[in-house]
């Protein structure tokens, strides 16, 4: 494996806890607490058979009470300055969701996602995609795992990406039912390049 002109690189990484997240039934980072958690700009720049691409790894501990919601899971992204949470722009749609199969407290749960370039335009006209998984062996009923998306068919493209400006993810959770004392709370992020 020569990989003389493929560089992987962390390019955002943070180990503080993070502040405990109080999902409902409407959208809620859980990454409260930490820096934004950003692609460079300019980062997203080849195509073909080595596009560029980041995988960013999450991990941390949920906690479901005895009244228990689904949980579901998505990856949305924003470009205003100041980066500031919102979901109305998602990397993927929450098309599966799990309900954990008892009261847990802080069962590990880790999060991977791949993040691709898909098309390369001028402006705010480039396209990524993106694809991953929530595991929660101690915490989720079988199969302890969600896809996002669940199906190939449910896939969701952001299509207005300006690559030349930093890109801002945002990992969040929505609860079915805005039950108190349901949370995840992350541990640490890693966010990695290849380009």
């Amino acid at each position: 494996m020569s990989g003389a002109d493929q560089l992987t690189e962390a390019l955002w990484s943070y180990a503080q806890a993070a502040t405990t997240s109080v999902p409902s039934a409407s959208a809620a980072t859980i990454t409260a607490g930490w820096p934004a958690i950003t692609l460079p700009a300019g980062f997203f720049q080849k195509l073909g058979d080595k596009s560029s691409s980041a995988r960013l790894l999450l991990q941390g501990g949920l906690t479901a009470t005895a009244v228990i919601p689904t949980f579901a899971f998505g990856l949305a992204w924003t470009q205003a300055s100041p980066a500031a949470f919102s979901a109305a722009t998602l990397l993927h749609a929450i098309s599966a969701t799990n309900t954990p199969g008892g009261a847990v407290t802080l069962a590990q749960i880790d999060f991977e996602w791949h993040i691709g370039l898909r098309t390369l335009g001028l402006g705010a006209a480039s396209t990524l995609v993106a694809t991953g998984k929530v595991d929660c062996p101690s915490g989720f009923a079988s199969p302890f795992k969600l896809t996002m998306p669940a199906t190939n068919t449910s896939k969701v493209s952001a299509t207005t990406i300006d690559v030349m400006q930093p890109i801002y993810l945002w990992p969040y959770i929505t609860l079915g039912a805005a039950t108190a004392g349901n949370t995840v709370t992350l541990d640490w992020g890693k966010l990695y390049g290849d380009s």
